[in-house]
């Protein structure tokens, strides 16, 4: 829906409201779960934001601490640390609380870590070294034990959080962690899960559609390349879902699928828009490309973990120094060139490229804090309307390849081809009716004499002038075709050959009553001939076979006296 302006800036005055007092109440969250609170927690979500000690081992096997005034990466602390870092704080609950069910929430928890709770494991995800698996793709819930938790302003809990940073920035880079009661965690669990099989179903339904055009007209790769697209994006989405995390599949062999799938959707993305807009591209160019993702795609595979963000690196600098400026270049010669779809289809994408680099700027951690909530939440969104914008510019191209197959451009009737199909449709219920059918060609007398006399576009607008004149007279579900150059076919029921006649004499009348007015050179008139024939309910014929028989009577019209009806 569209909002108005007013609307907007109501809209935005709101969300301004909302998060300065958000911003507000995660200040004061943060001073009552602090070391030196007093006062007990008695509200839900307890976001733990503040009150944190980091520290690491370093390369003297002494351990490096300080206090972080609010929770966030290693490396804000400690610049370029790899290896493990622990987060210690303090919270307090309140008595009343003992019989509440609670889960800690960790948002995008990079690499590895173990959770503990006044000293007692509540929960792993991945390995730490030397049988290192990295859990980098997913987020942490994890029950905690009512046996395991202190209630009463003076017995403190402690929250250990130990995490294995690696290779890029990790720890709570992400967010703070949040204690809520398990039920709402798992809702917010499910909803999350849900949101992302409904995105991979709905990518999923779109490649179906897309395979269904391409098996149609095979001679269009791009519905081909766009429905795999579609099945990568789908498997891409499931490297993310806690349905992949709990699959039992070790975690560095997700890891790897991801970076291959990202890989695969890249050269798939080029593939279709190179297709999309029959954009003939420098060979050198095209088999390097391809070549350099395929091996890319290899050796995600079997490159040690260790180097696996140097591929993410190149990746994501061939994705923006070499396909953007190229996108960039297809979509100016395509809007210079006034391809169909251009302008509509650049935007598309200039709106999914963004997303993608905004996608990039989180995994690199470079948006600004403000804009760290908005993670995992505007891609998804975005990409999914962009391939609903793009399926639907995809269907409505083969709804327009259809219909110039079907129909004539100049005067929209159908082709010979499909009139014929139709009619035989329709004859086979009429014998079973035993209903009467009359079909008849039209026929334009001195076309050739009319063309030179008042030129070829004049020439054009008499047959556009026939077909509107005859489809007015049929009622709707009556047929009508351009047989080829100046001639016309018509198919309609009747109730015998005298009925038969007479709508032959009104489509006639009405082609040659009214002369036709020519673009800023006066009027002139038109006669046609017209030559049908009816069928006969004991005697089935063919479409061809009924043409056949009308193209004589027509001939022999002519011949007789041009500009009347003969049937």
């Amino acid at each position: 829906m569209l909002l108005g302006r007013g609307e907007i800036i109501k809209k935005s005055l709101l969300l301004l409201s909302c998060a300065l007092f958000g911003l507000l109440a995660i200040n004061k969250l943060g001073a009552i779960h602090s070391f030196d609170a007093q006062t007990p927690i008695q509200q839900f979500p307890l976001t733990l934001s503040n009150g944190w000690t980091l520290c690491i081992e370093s390369t003297s096997g002494k351990a490096s601490c300080q206090q972080q005034q609010t929770v966030g990466a290693i490396e804000q602390t400690f610049p370029d640390y790899n290896g493990v870092a622990t987060y210690t704080t303090q919270f307090r609950l309140a008595s009343t609380l003992e019989s509440q069910p609670l889960t800690l929430s960790i948002p995008h928890l990079r690499d590895a870590d173990k959770v503990y709770l006044n000293d007692k494991l509540i929960g792993q995800t991945g390995r730490f070294p030397p049988d290192f698996e990295k859990a980098t793709l997913y987020s942490r819930n994890y029950p905690i034990p009512n046996n395991f938790l202190r209630y009463g302003k003076d017995l403190p809990n402690e929250l250990i959080v130990k995490v294995y940073n690696h290779a890029r920035q990790g720890g709570l880079s992400a967010g703070p962690p949040v204690i809520n009661d398990t039920r709402s965690v798992q809702d917010e669990e499910i909803a999350h899960e849900g949101l992302l099989m409904l995105y991979v179903g709905l990518m999923l339904i779109i490649a179906a559609v897309q395979f269904f055009y391409y098996a149609a007209q095979k001679q269009n790769r791009d519905h081909l390349y766009f429905g795999l697209f579609c099945i990568g994006e789908a498997l891409y989405i499931l490297t993310y879902s806690h349905l992949a995390l709990t699959s039992g599949v070790h975690l560095n062999i997700i890891f790897r699928a991801n970076i291959v799938l990202f890989s695969i959707l890249t050269l798939l993305f080029y593939l279709f828009l190179t297709n999309f807009f029959k954009c003939r591209v420098f060979k050198w160019f095209r088999i390097s490309l391809i070549w350099l993702l395929t091996l890319i795609s290899i050796v995600s595979i079997v490159i040690p973990i260790d180097a696996i963000y140097h591929i993410v690196h190149l990746l994501q600098a061939i994705s923006v120094l070499v396909l953007i400026p190229f996108y960039c270049y297809l979509f100016y010669r395509a809007i210079k060139q006034k391809l169909a779809y251009a302008k509509l289809m650049t935007w598309t994408v200039v709106v999914f490229i963004a997303a993608v680099l905004f996608d990039f700027l989180v995994d690199l951690q470079l948006v600004p804090s403000f804009m760290s909530t908005l993670e995992g939440l505007v891609s998804p969104i975005f990409i999914i309307a962009i391939f609903i914008v793009l399926t639907l510019i995809l269907i409505h191209k083969h709804w327009q390849y259809y219909r110039n197959a079907t129909y004539d451009y100049l005067t929209n009737c159908l082709r010979r081809s499909s009139f014929i199909e139709r009619l035989n449709e329709e004859l086979h219920r009429i014998h079973r009716s035993e209903d009467t059918m009359v079909v008849a060609l039209i026929d334009i007398d001195y076309f050739k004499l009319f063309n030179d006399q008042h030129n070829h576009l004049m020439g054009d607008l008499a047959l556009r002038t026939v077909a509107m004149r005859t489809k007015d007279t049929l009622r709707e579900f009556d047929l009508l075709g351009r047989y080829g150059g100046d001639e016309f076919i018509i198919a309609a029921q009747v109730s015998d050959e005298q009925d038969a006649m007479q709508l032959l004499k009104r489509i006639h009348k009405n082609i040659t009553e009214e002369p036709i007015i020519l673009q800023k050179k006066g009027t002139a008139s038109i006669s046609v001939t017209i030559g049908g024939v009816t069928t006969n309910p004991e005697i089935a014929a063919t479409a061809e076979e009924l043409l056949e028989q009308a193209d004589e009577i027509l001939i022999k019209g002519k011949v007789k006296q041009k500009g009347r009806v003969h049937i």
